[in-house]
């Protein structure tokens, strides 16, 4: 029969960090304005897949601003305001897995885009690779904005935050 000759034992310990992390899967995204219809009835971008990609380990927050108020056109400042388009957001997937949305996961499906930050999801969990789609769009009251301007690309920068809640 065997005997016990000693015992010993070890503590194990886990430290839990907040982690956060939000990336944008198209850094580039183009509004054709190229078509009589699309002065008539506007235009948009076409759905960017899983465009916002969100990691935290706690509940969160994105909010949405453009980095000005109106939008430049050869490095120059214009009048073309940029709460002319519509950031329409809608859940995406998640990274390797089917899991559903956390329950109350709340997504604004649209903003007028600003130069103030705008709360466009709040998710009352956190996740790991959760994919929102975005359109950016033109409405159809907005599309006039466009007409009788010069001819080239107009740009603004479009910043999402992630905010630990």
């Amino acid at each position: 029969m065997a005997q016990n000759i000693g015992s010993a034992q070890t503590q194990v310990n886990v430290t839990i960090a907040q982690v956060q992390s939000i990336q944008i899967s198209q850094p580039t995204v183009n509004i054709s304005m190229a078509k009589p219809s699309h002065f008539l009835w506007g235009n948009d971008s076409g759905q960017q897949t899983n465009h916002i990609k969100v990691s935290s380990s706690t509940a969160y927050e994105v909010t949405v601003k453009a980095s000005t108020e109106y939008f430049s056109h050869n490095g120059n400042s214009t009048s073309l305001p940029v709460n002319t388009i519509a950031v329409k957001t809608v859940t995406g997937s998640l990274t390797n897995s089917t899991a559903q949305p956390p329950a109350g996961l709340q997504v604004v499906p649209q903003i007028m885009l600003s130069a103030l930050p705008a709360t466009i999801i709040k998710s009352p969990a956190g996740e790991w690779g959760r994919g929102f789609h975005v359109n950016y769009a033109i409405p159809e009251t907005k599309s006039p904005s466009y007409l009788n301007r010069e001819s080239g690309t107009y740009s603004t920068t479009v910043m999402y935050t992630l905010i630990p809640q």
